[in-house]
């Protein structure tokens, strides 16, 4: 499992000062920007071998001003072309889960513009991150 903090910022916010819900997703993807930059080598934009497919979230509990938050990635499913990421939104002070979700990615080559079988070194580096 991979952790990153995250900064709650005020246009993070909603008039009911709390997280607005569209701002989860945001966060999740620093999760996924902390796994690129653990295990790949990043010089282009068309160097990232996936493209997000499906976002699926539960909204457990509000995050509110003060809340000292972390977004954890782990792999949960792993098939011949695509992949899940398994994430929490924690908080550890109140021991708390926010958010929970899974999103699916495609293995892309964005240079030639289409979806590749997932290779072996890359699936390695997957494994290595598959919850127990």
């Amino acid at each position: 499992m991979i952790s990153a903090p995250i900064q709650i910022r005020f246009n993070d916010m909603d008039p009911m000062r709390r997280v607005n819900n569209a701002s989860y997703s945001s966060y999740l993807e620093i999760a996924r920007l902390r796994f690129c930059k653990q295990y790949l080598q990043i010089e282009n934009l068309e160097d990232i071998p996936f493209v997000l497919a499906r976002v699926e979230m539960d909204l457990i509990a509000s995050v509110v001003p003060g809340d000292e938050i972390e977004a954890r990635i782990w792999v949960s499913k792993i098939g011949n072309t695509s992949w899940e990421f398994a994430y929490s939104i924690w908080n550890e002070s109140k021991k708390i889960e926010h958010v929970r979700a899974k999103t699916t990615q495609v293995y892309f080559d964005y240079r030639e513009g289409a979806k590749r079988t997932i290779p072996s070194d890359f699936r390695k580096i997957l494994e290595a991150e598959m919850e127990s």
